[in-house]
């Protein structure tokens, strides 16, 4: 908060710029630091000119004794002021709520509330470490599962294969095995015993998984 100095009357000041004389009232000034001719520093008054916006330096010795010290410096005078044009810019919270109200139609009865969405929301891509482990559990997921199926898609002879990764790894190792097929892509579904199912996708050349659950009701 900057406290307004007193002033007993303003003070009459020229414009180093544009020459003309005003009155400046205590509420327009501010101090700045200058460098003291016996070295360090020292602080003197400024105003900015309300004809042009030049800032005008004071000297102290011009100023009524004390007053210096009462002044705030250049950048809290501007915030001040932006902070009052704020505030004033701003109805006042009785005339919001009425002009609020008025823009409400007054028969317009509340929508009834919108019965919850039982599908959860989209599924999301994971990468890294995560991703490998849901890969490895939804892959345990399906040879658990009596209706599970496992496809890879794989490029041979230049055209798209679909494979079974269950029925072609020799050392249990599936991640191996879709390196040493290059495959572009793994889809992996089952069912749970509560009629719910599921669908895992697995990108491994970009390192990715999703997994997306479908429940029993929205079947």
């Amino acid at each position: 908060m900057v406290l307004t100095p007193r002033l007993s009357r303003p003070l009459q000041r020229r414009c180093a710029h544009c020459r003309r004389v005003q009155e400046v009232r205590a509420s327009a000034l501010y101090h700045v630091v200058v460098p003291n001719k016996g070295g360090g520093t020292r602080r003197d008054g400024g105003y900015d000119c309300r004809f042009c916006g030049t800032a005008n330096v004071i000297p102290a010795s011009e100023m009524p004794q004390g007053l210096i010290l009462q002044l705030p410096s250049h950048a809290e005078r501007l915030a001040a002021a932006e902070a009052d044009a704020a505030k004033a810019s701003q109805p006042p919270a009785d005339i919001e709520a009425s002009i609020t109200a008025a823009s409400s139609p007054a028969t317009a009865a509340p929508a009834p509330p919108r019965a919850a969405a039982k599908r959860p929301p989209p599924p999301a891509w994971i990468v890294g470490s995560k991703a490998r482990t849901l890969l490895l559990n939804a892959f345990g997921r399906v040879k658990a599962a009596s209706d599970g199926h496992c496809t890879a898609f794989v490029r041979r002879d230049g055209a798209l294969a679909l494979l079974d990764p269950r029925g072609g790894m020799d050392d249990g190792d599936l991640v191996a095995w879709l390196d040493s097929n290059a495959c572009e892509l793994l889809v992996l579904a089952g069912s749970e015993t509560d009629g719910s199912r599921w669908k895992a996708v697995f990108h491994p050349l970009a390192g990715a998984a999703t997994l997306a659950i479908e429940p029993a009701a929205d079947r």
